[in-house]
C-alpha cells in the first residue's frame, strides 16, 4: 500500500512503523494533512500535548481541521497518547475538552485514540489497506491550505451546527470571544444575543453538550 507524508511526520517514529508493516512510504511537504492513503482519506495527527498547543497557544487547530474537511472526503483526526480526559497540568477545564471534542464531532471529522506511533501505524495501515484494496489507480496529495483567517475559521465551525447560519455564527463569537465559550454557554446566555432565541440556543446546548458518542 501506498502511504504519502508530510515531511515533518518523519521524526515521529509513525513512518518506520508502516515500513515495518509493509507500507511503501513517499514524503512530501503537505499542505493539508499528515497522512495520505487515497484520494478521499486523510489524516491529521496529534498528540496529547500537539493538540493543546495547537488549540491554546497557536490557535489552529480549527482552521487546520477545517482545510482537511474542504479538501478530503474522509478526513480523520488521530489523537495519539494520554486520554485527553486525564488533565494534569493542562490549562482547560474537564467540560471545555468536552465541547471541543464535540465541535469537532460537528464538522463530521471522526477522531480515533491512539496509545502510540506504532498503534497509530497499525490505525493508517488498516484503513490505507482497505481504502486502496482493489484500487490501481495512482493518487496525489490534493489539499491547500485555505484563505479563511482565524475569524473566518471559528464561524466556520459554530456554523456548523445545524440551524446556525453564518450570521448567527457571527453574532455569537462578537458576543461570548471564542469557539470555546459559545460551546460551554448556558442557554439563557445564548438567548441574550441578537435572533438567537431558544430554538437555536437550545440546539447548541444539545449538541455541544452531550457526550460523544464513540460507536
Amino acid at each position: 500500500m501506498k502511504i504519502v507524508i508530510d515531511h515533518r511526520e518523519m521524526r515521529s517514529g509513525v513512518a518506520e512503523a508502516l515500513r515495518k508493516l509493509g507500507a511503501d512510504i513517499e514524503t512530501t511537504a503537505l499542505e493539508v494533512g499528515d497522512y495520505v492513503v487515497s484520494d478521499r482519506v486523510a489524516f491529521e495527527r496529534k498528540t496529547v500535548d500537539d493538540l493543546f498547543a495547537t488549540l491554546l497557544e497557536r490557535r489552529e487547530l480549527f482552521s487546520q481541521l477545517t482545510d482537511l474537511a474542504r479538501s478530503y472526503r474522509r478526513p480523520v483526526l488521530i489523537i495519539e497518547g494520554e486520554d485527553p480526559f486525564f488533565f494534569s497540568g493542562r490549562r482547560m477545564h474537564p467540560m471545555a475538552v468536552q465541547g471541543f471534542l464535540n465541535t469537532i464531532a460537528l464538522m463530521r471529522i471522526p477522531t480515533l485514540y491512539t496509545l502510540n506511533g506504532a498503534e497509530t501505524a497499525q490505525v493508517i495501515c488498516m484503513i490505507a489497506a482497505k481504502e486502496q484494496e482493489g484500487r490501481n489507480r495512482p493518487f496525489n496529495p490534493h489539499g491547500k491550505r485555505s484563505r479563511l483567517s482565524q475569524s473566518e475559521a471559528k464561524e466556520y465551525v459554530v456554523s456548523s451546527i445545524p440551524g446556525v447560519g453564518r450570521a448567527a455564527a457571527g453574532r455569537l463569537l462578537r458576543h461570548f470571544g471564542s469557539v470555546e465559550k459559545v460551546m460551554t454557554a448556558p442557554r439563557e446566555e445564548l438567548m441574550k444575543v441578537e435572533r438567537v432565541g431558544a430554538k437555536i440556543a437550545g440546539r447548541i446546548r444539545e449538541l455541544a453538550g452531550e457526550l460523544y458518542d464513540v460507536k
